[in-house]
């Protein structure tokens, strides 16, 4: 963590103006031990977006999914928004700029629209913290964090229809209208139906084992 700390302060020495550093030193020292959010200072500074010299006032949580992390990223007169992992920093744009649908649906939005409804006003989300990771319980099955999607398929996904076991209900033959999914057009077409009507984020709860509706126990499986 030392090395990516000193290459931020010095990107920051150079990002904004003198008497914004400290500023800058104190929201970095605020996430000293968090990965995460030090690989996002460190890419916003090393780059600067539109080279606005201006230092990160808040870091806020707008999503996350599978380990991949939506933040907002304010400044006095700016908002722009990342992809960000432990790994990798993805610059998606300023808010207001056109999401990729394949990312869009990565978080379970139906589109643009709905996204932007999410992030509308990016001040009134909660800030990101390092403890928001901490202590979430994941989904014994795919390994989503509480309040994540889980991925589809998961056998402890509740479904939004009838609040059984979304792998086992008959929900999803009958908003298609088949008696199987062997398909991938089928497939495709229910992941839109369940989006727009609401996937159920996991919740420890959820979490194997006790009884769901009809008394059905979750079981691995995915569905078909």
């Amino acid at each position: 963590m030392s090395t990516i700390l000193k290459e931020i302060e010095l990107f920051v020495q150079y990002a904004v103006a003198e008497d914004m550093i400290n500023q800058a030193i104190t929201l970095v020292n605020q996430y000293q031990h968090d990965r995460v959010a030090l690989r996002l200072l460190h890419e916003f500074y090393r780059s600067l977006p539109e080279a606005r010299e201006e230092p990160v006032s808040r870091l806020v949580q707008i999503d996350s999914h599978q380990g991949v992390l939506l933040l907002g990223v304010i400044t006095a007169n700016f908002e722009y928004l990342y992809l960000v992992t432990e790994r990798e920093v993805v610059f998606l744009g300023e808010k207001g700029t056109a999401i990729e649908n394949e990312i869009l649906s990565f978080f379970g939005y139906t589109g643009q629209d709905q996204f932007d409804k999410a992030c509308l006003h990016l001040q009134e989300l909660e800030e990101y913290r390092s403890e928001t990771r901490l202590g979430k319980m994941k989904c014994p099955v795919c390994s989503v964090l509480e309040g994540e999607l889980h991925q589809l398929g998961c056998p402890v996904e509740i479904c939004p229809w009838c609040d059984g076991q979304l792998s086992r209900c008959n929900c999803r033959f009958d908003q298609l209208g088949v008696e199987n999914i062997d398909v991938e057009e089928d497939l495709l077409k229910f992941q839109q139906l369940l989006a727009a009507k609401g996937r159920i984020r996991f919740i420890r709860e959820q979490a194997p084992s006790y009884p769901r509706a009809g008394n059905t126990s979750i079981e691995k499986g995915t569905i078909d």
